[in-house]
C-alpha cells in the first residue's frame, strides 16, 4: 500500500495516509453531493450553542464588495475568551458544556468503531481490513461515501467542470511571536491579496485555537465575504480520539467561531483527512457536514513557517502547472475541483499568491459552497451567499479583466477598480445572459504580482 507522509501543522508529528485513487465516476456526478435522500438523518440548528454571547462588531449578512477594501485588521472590542482551552492541547471533555453536548447526541446513530492507534508517530493501518473498509476510513482507503445509510457523502469536488472551489486550511494565520522573521506574511497580507485579485472569495477552514488567539484576523475574513468552516480545536488525527474527545474538539471550535464571529458553520474538514463514519456521525449530529478534497497541492509539505518540509516549491508549482494545462487543453472536463491549500506559513501564502491569478484565468474560481449552489453555509439564516444561479460572475467582466491587469496602487489600477465597482452597481446580475462555457475567456496576466518583489520569499525566486 502506498502512503504519503504529512507533517502536522502544530508540531513535527507525522501521519501516514493512504494515497489510493478514488476518482468520482460519472454516475456519482449526477448526485452532485446531494443529501436529499429520505434516509439521511435530519439535522437541526445546534441548540447547545444558544447561550453563547454574540459579538456586536461583526457583520450579520453577506457583505457587498463596496464595503470591502485593502486595509489593516480591525480593532476588536474586549470579549472574554479566557475560559477556552490552551492552544495545542486536546480540549477538556469533562467540562459541563461538553457534557451537555454528549447528552444532545443520539449515540445509537454513531457507529461503534475502535479508536485508531498511532505507532511511531504514524497512523497504524496494519490491523484494518481495507478491502471491507467497514468504517469508510479515509486515511486507509480514501473512502468518502459512508457505509451507513443515514449520513451524506463527503463533499470533495465541484460538480461542474471548470469550477475551482478555492479553500485554505489552518487559519487565520498570525504569529504569537511578534519578532518572528515571517511576520510580514501573516494576515491581513493574504486577505488583502485576495481583494487585489478581484475581491476573490474563498472557503476558510479555521482552527478553533487560532480563532481565539487571533479574533481580529477571523473577523476580518468574515467581513471580506469569505466562507468560514470548522477545522477542529488543535488539528489532531480525529479517528485516534474517543467519542468524548471528538465532541470536545468540535464543541470548543464551534463555540469560539460563534462567540468571535456570530456564526455557526454547517461545514468542517478533518485534519489530514482523517475521518471515518464514527467521526462523520458525531459531526453531522453537531450540525456539520464533512468536506474533503479531490486534489492535494502538498503546499503543507514545503519548508516554511510551519516546519522544515519534505518537498521543494518547484514540486508544488508543477502540480498547479499540470492542473492549469489540463484545463486549458480541454482534458479536464469531467467535474470541477476542490484543491487542498493552506494559509499557515510564509511558503503557503507565497504559493497561493503566485497561483491565484493563473487559476482565475483557467477556472471559474469560487468558494466551495458556491460551486455546490448552496447559499447557506451557516445555521444563521441572515447570511445568504452567492450561488451559481444567483451571482455576479466577475470572471467574465471586462472591468474585472482590467482590474486584474493593473496594480491597485497605480492610477490605472484605481481607475479599473472604480469601473469594476460601477459595473457591479449598475445591475443585479449583468452577466446572467452569459453561458458558463468550459472555455471561458482568460484574463491577461498581471503586470506585477500581488506582493512586491521585495516581499517575495526567496524560495520562489
Amino acid at each position: 500500500m502506498l502512503h504519503t507522509f504529512r507533517i502536522l501543522t502544530f508540531g513535527a508529528l507525522l501521519v501516514a495516509v493512504a494515497a489510493l485513487p478514488n476518482t468520482p465516476t460519472k454516475s456519482s456526478l449526477v448526485e452532485r453531493h446531494s443529501s436529499s435522500s429520505e434516509d439521511i438523518l435530519a439535522q437541526s440548528s445546534p441548540a447547545y450553542l444558544s447561550f453563547v454571547p454574540l459579538p456586536d462588531n461583526v457583520i450579520t449578512e453577506y457583505p457587498s464588495d463596496d464595503s470591502i477594501s485593502v486595509r489593516n485588521l480591525p480593532d476588536v472590542p474586549d470579549m472574554d475568551l479566557s475560559d477556552y482551552p490552551p492552544r495545542g492541547e486536546q480540549p477538556p471533555f469533562d467540562h459541563p458544556e461538553v457534557q451537555k453536548v454528549m447528552d444532545y447526541i443520539n449515540w445509537e446513530n454513531v457507529p461503534d468503531f475502535d479508536t485508531r492507534v498511532m505507532v511511531d508517530w504514524t497512523l497504524d493501518l496494519s490491523q484494518y481490513d481495507v478491502n471491507s473498509d467497514e468504517a469508510c476510513w479515509w486515511s486507509s482507503s480514501n473512502c468518502k461515501r459512508p457505509k451507513v445509510s443515514y449520513l451524506p457523502e463527503d463533499i470533495y469536488y465541484c460538480p461542474n467542470a471548470g469550477d475551482w472551489g478555492l479553500n485554505y486550511d489552518d487559519g487565520p494565520f498570525k504569529l504569537l511571536d511578534r519578532n518572528h522573521p515571517d511576520i510580514d506574511w501573516e494576515q491581513p497580507r493574504f486577505y488583502n491579496s485576495l481583494i487585489r485579485n478581484g475581491h476573490q472569495k474563498a472557503t476558510l477552514f479555521f482552527v478553533g485555537a487560532n480563532v481565539v488567539s487571533f479574533p481580529d484576523a477571523a473577523q476580518r475574513a468574515l467581513s471580506d465575504g469569505h466562507t468560514i468552516c470548522s477545522h477542529t480545536w488543535n488539528h489532531p488525527s480525529m479517528t485516534t480520539l474517543t467519542n468524548e474527545q471528538v465532541v470536545a474538539q468540535f464543541y470548543w471550535t464551534q463555540k469560539a467561531i460563534k462567540q468571535v464571529l456570530g456564526i455557526t458553520p454547517k461545514c468542517w474538514r478533518p485534519p489530514f483527512g482523517d475521518v471515518d463514519d464514527r467521526i462523520r456521525a458525531i459531526a453531522w449530529q453537531m450540525g456539520m457536514r464533512t468536506i474533503l478534497w479531490d486534489q492535494d497541492s502538498n503546499d503543507w509539505n514545503m519548508p516554511g513557517t510551519a516546519g522544515p518540509g519534505h518537498i521543494q516549491p518547484d514540486v508544488v508549482n508543477s502540480y498547479f502547472e499540470n492542473w492549469v494545462e489540463k484545463r486549458n487543453s480541454g482534458e479536464d472536463d469531467e467535474h470541477g475541483h476542490i484543491t487542498l491549500q493552506h494559509e499557515n506559513s510564509n511558503s503557503t501564502i507565497a504559493m497561493a499568491e503566485k497561483w491565484l491569478p493563473k487559476l482565475q484565468e483557467a477556472f471559474n474560481v469560487i468558494p466551495i459552497h458556491q460551486c455546490l449552489n448552496d447559499d447557506s453555509p451557516y445555521w444563521e439564516d441572515s447570511f445568504v451567499y452567492p450561488t451559481l444561479d444567483n451571482q455576479v460572475s466577475r470572471k467574465r467582466s471586462l472591468a474585472h479583466l482590467a482590474y486584474l491587469s493593473q496594480p491597485l496602487e497605480t492610477e490605472a489600477g484605481q481607475r479599473a477598480n472604480t469601473e469594476l465597482r460601477l459595473s457591479l452597481n449598475n445591475a443585479t446580475n449583468p452577466f446572467a445572459s452569459l453561458s458558463r462555457s468550459p472555455s471561458a475567456p482568460s484574463a491577461p496576466s498581471a503586470s506585477v504580482s500581488s506582493a512586491s518583489k521585495s516581499q517575495k520569499s526567496t524560495i520562489y525566486s
